[in-house]
């Protein structure tokens, strides 16, 4: 596991290079060009079902409404109670930084909230050295073990209750996938394994943070579960399953931005494979999109730039 470490400050200082060397132009790059691309495909795709229809076919119930508010804050609040235990700083560690952390993987890359969270904590709390790396750098490998457990338990689930149907005979190839998808349990079970000689949190700071990840993502899956029910626009339980499980696996994607809107062209494409009403997917998918990047501005985008105005402008002024 030495090795393991040695070769995240070697990736970690590979990385710094690149940064300064392409990481803004870069950045500007895929900041710009990724939401335009995937805003043309999806306004595509909606203009083909019609936006009149899409409009017509929205969601009616006010219970669906409601629990849109609650999936937003599903993880801020899990990362928070992970952090101020693994860091032990209690209060000193906002919620504002939990939700510009999931702020920043939303809107621009995954990982990118990740680093934002590093250097506020280095340069905001008070840590001792190596604490702070190990708590980010294990806490997300735990997450995505818990995520990855999360999707075989819901393909599991899927399959006994008959929802979705495996072939008679798997390709070679489907293993080498599911090994390297499995990498991240590896990644867990080191940790768990290996103690201090790999990590600086305890094995009970393990369990509860994994135990914590698993319970956010479960809570995750239940509310979108349950607007897909409220809406109105899939036939069964089974079929609100599926989606389910097609965003999960959306989600799982790695280093992939905006997947908000990389779901809604899936989700429309996906509802024409399962033979349901195209227009009531899409005018779904579209208010939780619309909603959840509504949420983002106002409660973070916005406060946080207006901060920054204000930084800036009492830097401008001249001392009296």
């Amino acid at each position: 596991m030495r090795m393991f470490l040695q070769i995240w400050r070697e990736l970690a200082r590979a990385a710094a290079s690149l940064n300064a060397r392409w990481g803004k132009a870069a950045l500007r790059l895929l900041r710009w060009s990724v939401p335009v691309l995937l805003l043309a495909f999806v306004g595509y795709s909606l203009t083909q079902l019609g936006w009149l229809h899409v409009w017509d076919a929205r969601p009616r119930a006010p219970g669906f409404y409601l629990v849109l508010l609650l999936p937003f804050f599903v993880q801020p609040v899990a990362d928070l109670i992970i952090y101020r235990n693994l860091l032990g700083v209690g209060r000193l560690l906002p919620f504002s930084v939990m939700m510009r952390k999931r702020y920043m993987n939303n809107v621009m890359v995954d990982y990118s909230g990740e680093a934002y969270f590093f250097f506020w904590a280095r340069k905001n709390l008070d840590l001792k050295k190596g604490v702070l790396l190990h708590a980010v750098k294990d806490t997300n490998v735990l997450s995505a073990g818990a995520g990855l457990a999360i999707v075989w338990l819901m393909l599991l689930a899927l399959v006994a209750s008959g929802v979705m149907k495996l072939p008679s005979f798997l390709p070679a190839h489907m293993w080498t996938l599911v090994s390297v998808g499995s990498l991240p349990l590896v990644l867990c079970l080191a940790l768990i394994l290996g103690g201090r000689r790999v990590t600086a949190l305890s094995r009970g700071d393990v369990a509860t943070t994994f135990a914590i990840h698993l319970v956010r993502s479960v809570a995750a899956l239940v509310l979108e579960f349950v607007l897909w029910l409220l809406s109105g626009a899939l036939p069964s339980a089974a079929v609100c399953l599926e989606f389910v499980a097609l965003r999960l696996l959306v989600t799982r994607l790695p280093l992939v931005p905006n997947k908000e809107l990389v779901f809604v062209g899936v989700g429309i494409a996906a509802a024409g494979l399962l033979d349901v009403s195209a227009p009531r997917v899409a005018a779904v998918l579209v208010i939780m999109t619309a909603f959840s990047l509504l949420q983002e501005f106002a409660l973070v985008g916005l406060p946080w730039l207006f901060e920054q105005f204000q930084i800036r402008r009492s830097a401008d002024q001249p001392a009296s």
